[in-house]
């Protein structure tokens, strides 16, 4: 059965798509940019491209149209919030669509302090007013998003931002990837909020003190202020809005809304989740 993938040119759908088409699974890929899909996927037996304008809801019907289940990796606040509504909107309409799984945070909820686990949580309840089915994946904070420091670590063996404190057990965006392409496939994981994280909470400076011992070199934490985080992520080319979700993302860690660890990974793959260490030890020259 053909899987649909709607935010296939980022950094999980395209994982997806191409860990979908390494297993002989047919995928069709929904996109504004048909060249640069292309680009992404070249003529990978398997897979087709289609152009599609994702705010219209006949179009994207039309594109689910045959396929059995689609992934949805989008943002949650701004437009891609929207597009995510239409795209639910389309899946409620196609005959014989079985479900849609949808990357989505851990904690989605409406009274977390975060803004991304509050925009999830919005588009976890069209999809319950749609009446589709419907699956998430909950990862916690990606290690990845250590990767943002990387300029200011390389210049000055600092990172500056809020959450001095507070803790959260870091995904590896390959675990991400292995439990969606599980899902996916696997009709019995259906119907579920699939909660993941790293195997160890840690605070960011915890995480700096396995950076530095990866460089040789210390690197350390540096606090500011709310308003100066965002000054500080717009001079660097951020949008207001996300550097606004960035820092209640902040907000969520001092609050220690992240500090749990799940099984879900070890339960849905059969392996342990990857730690901090390893993805430090794979990126390492990024912050040399």
């Amino acid at each position: 059965m053909t899987t649909a993938i709607i935010g296939a040119t980022g950094r999980i759908g395209s994982a997806v798509a191409r860990g979908l088409l390494g297993a002989g699974q047919p995928v069709r890929v929904l996109v504004r940019d048909p060249g640069k899909a292309g680009r992404l996927f070249g003529d990978s037996p398997g897979v087709e491209i289609r152009a599609v304008q994702l705010d219209d809801p006949v179009a994207v019907a039309e594109g689910l149209a045959g396929a059995g289940q689609a992934f949805l990796a989008m943002g949650s606040v701004g437009i891609e919030a929207n597009l995510q509504r239409t795209v639910i909107q389309a899946a409620a309409s196609v005959p014989r669509f079985r479900q849609l799984v949808r990357l989505s945070v851990l904690n989605a909820g409406p009274d977390s302090l975060g803004i991304n686990q509050r925009g999830h949580w919005s588009i976890d309840f069209a999809a319950r007013a749609a009446g589709i089915g419907y699956t998430t994946i909950r990862p916690s904070i990606f290690s990845a998003s250590m990767l943002a420091g990387a300029a200011e670590i390389k210049a000055t063996r600092t990172w500056t931002g809020l959450a001095d404190r507070g803790r959260v057990a870091l995904s590896h965006t390959a675990d991400v990837v292995e439990v969606a392409i599980r899902v996916l496939t696997d009709p019995a994981t259906w119907g579920q909020h699939h909660e993941l994280t790293g195997p160890q909470p840690m605070s960011w400076p915890e995480a700096l003190e396995i950076l530095s011992g990866e460089l040789g070199q210390t690197v350390t934490f540096r606090t500011t202020d709310s308003f100066g985080l965002v000054q500080r992520l717009v001079a660097a080319g951020v949008a207001p809005g996300m550097a606004e979700l960035l820092v209640t993302r902040e907000w969520a860690i001092v609050a220690g809304e992240n500090d749990r660890t799940t099984t879900t990974v070890r339960d849905l793959t059969g392996h342990p989740p990857r730690t901090v260490e390893e993805f430090l030890h794979e990126q390492r020259d990024a912050f040399r």
